[in-house]
């Protein structure tokens, strides 16, 4: 029995060699495994990408501004006369011609007052009447001596205060006939309403403003140009107007208002570009883009479009340095056909990457395509 119990004793003592010996195993396997990942070159993170030089390009002199549409000509709508309004014809954004009817005001007021007028003149003129034959018996007595001359020149006052009376009842119905037409307040130019600000039903006092009427069948961009730049611009210059809310449209205009006074606090000078807009698409307030041509030429920095990344209002591109990728952030300026004018952040024949850009991170590992 003794014997039995000794023989297995030593048969367990084998197990925890043999899984000693199996761990050790498998963790040389796992060493094996990684120190092979990790000496295994990766070609999966670089990157094939190809490079242009940064080189300099023949362009036309652009000046470039941003500036506010404002109508050619713009008609502040009031009331002439106090009154309630009886009914308002047009809405914002209504076209309208030239004496079209906006607001009509209640008018029995003032058609009474035509009719008081009118009667105080008529009245007038009987008197008048009166005075005047009055004035030719008497001044047949007074040749002829039967009247005193006091007696006469009391007729020649009677006859010069009815004729007075007559011409202030004349103008007193002018009056109240231009009274009684501005009950109805009409467009003084063609346009399209704006910023309306009457109902039916409101009472109006004279000279509040009530509308606007915009012609805007023409409009003007209103830039505003440094003093440097002044001697560049004339009138009859042609600028090419793009905007924002028509990306694939540009707008012919030409300068037409070149303020030769400085704004005092900005110190530069207001021009005005005319647009033709018969097709009614700029409004105004709206922001726009002009550039101007100079006619002279110069040389500049350009990249491919392609080679340009953007975020949050800024630029960048990767230039090629041996075997990685470098960000850099660089200031823009125009675009000359395909390329984009670097005012900023490369010199002349640094390699910038056209390709995956919107792939790349600082440093990534790269390699240039022949």
């Amino acid at each position: 029995m003794i014997l039995v119990l000794q023989g297995s004793w030593k048969k367990w003592l084998w197990i925890p060699v043999l899984l000693g010996l199996a761990l050790g195993l498998f963790k040389f396997s796992d060493y094996l495994k990684n120190n092979k990942q990790v000496n295994a070159p990766s070609n999966l993170s670089i990157q094939t990408v190809e490079a242009k030089e940064a080189a300099k390009v023949t362009k036309e002199e652009t000046l470039s501004y941003t500036g506010t549409i404002e109508a050619v000509d713009e008609a502040v709508i009031s009331a002439k006369i106090a009154g309630r309004v009886n009914q308002v014809s047009v809405e914002n954004g209504d076209a309208v011609a030239s004496g079209a009817v906006l607001v009509s005001l209640e008018s029995q007021e003032y058609i009474n007052a035509v009719t008081i007028s009118r009667a105080l003149l008529q009245k007038a003129e009987v008197n008048l009447s009166t005075v005047e034959v009055n004035y030719q018996r008497n001044k047949t007595l007074y040749e002829s001596g039967a009247i005193s001359k006091k007696d006469f020149e009391d007729i020649e006052i009677s006859l010069k205060l009815a004729e007075a009376e007559v011409s202030s009842a004349a103008a007193s119905l002018a009056n109240a006939e231009e009274s009684l037409r501005n009950c109805t307040v009409n467009s003084p130019i063609g346009g399209v309403v704006s910023d309306r600000n009457v109902s039916n039903g409101q009472v109006l006092s004279p000279g509040a403003q009530i509308m606007l009427i915009k012609n805007i069948s023409d409009v003007h961009m209103i830039i505003s140009v440094e003093q440097k730049d002044l001697a560049s611009i004339t009138r009859g210059m042609e600028a090419v107007v793009t905007l924002d809310s028509y990306p694939d449209r540009k707008f012919t205009g030409t300068v037409e208002i070149i303020n030769p006074s400085a704004n005092k606090s900005a110190r530069v000078f207001e021009t005005k570009i005319r647009i033709n807009n018969k097709d009614n698409l700029l409004k105004p307030g709206m922001f726009a883009k002009a550039e101007l041509k100079t006619g002279k030429t110069g040389e500049i920095l350009a990249v491919p479009q392609n080679a340009l990344t953007g975020k949050e209002g800024m630029f960048f591109v990767f230039t090629a340095e041996g075997d990685k990728a470098n960000r850099r952030q660089v200031e823009i300026g125009q675009v000359v056909e395909q390329l984009v004018e670097i005012k900023s952040g490369l010199t002349e024949g640094q390699k910038v990457i056209i390709t995956n850009v919107n792939k790349l991170k600082d440093q990534d590992s790269i390699k240039i395509s022949d």
